[in-house]
């Protein structure tokens, strides 16, 4: 999976753990993109209107590619994290949160979001909770795959909705589960 990493750059010891994570999500095969957004924004006193723009929306694009976003928000987290978990959650992808035990990202937990997933963790488990996460993750991914149909096919759909009592997607899930499973037989 290509995982985007960030962290708090203010007062924390964040910045150990963030190369911990780093690290523990390469070695399991992960692409990780780190360019925390707080330590790389452009000096934007002296840039143009349209560079800036340019700038947010190259990383725009990064976060839209990322399959998932792994956060280090331990308090005191700078504002940068909010609203990167904003803007990433806007995209509908998985956020881990992992913070420090007892330096619990306050502002943060009052964030409702059923693709987040927070652990606490110490110096000797943030490993181990780094794959609880991914673990729980599983549970949570799961791709949207939008696409048209004809008239006839969206009359069929509306049909079988009214009479099998399920909705169009769990319809058509079925229909490719199905069909997934003869083909591996």
């Amino acid at each position: 999976m290509t995982i985007y990493v960030t962290a708090s750059t203010i007062g924390t010891s964040g910045d150990v753990s963030t190369r911990r994570i780093v690290s523990h999500l390469e070695r399991l095969g992960h692409t990780v993109y780190q360019r925390i957004l707080s330590e790389h924004l452009p000096d934007v006193g002296n840039m143009t209107s349209r560079e800036i723009k340019e700038w947010y929306t190259q990383w725009v694009r990064y976060v839209s590619t990322a399959d998932l976003a792994v956060v280090e928000g331990s308090y005191p987290s700078s504002i940068h994290i909010g609203f990167e978990i904003g803007a990433i959650a806007t995209r509908s992808k998985p956020i881990i949160l992992l913070y420090e035990e007892g330096r619990d990202p306050v502002f943060i937990n009052a964030l409702h979001y059923s693709r987040l997933i927070r652990s606490g963790y110490t110096k000797e488990t943030l490993d181990e909770a780094l794959d609880w996460c991914l673990g729980e993750l599983e549970h949570t991914i799961n791709r949207r795959f939008t696409f048209y149909v004809s008239p006839e096919i969206d009359e069929y759909l509306t049909e079988i909705v009214e009479k099998d009592d399920t909705s169009r997607s769990e319809y058509i899930r079925g229909l490719i589960e199905r069909d997934r499973i003869k083909r591996r037989q």
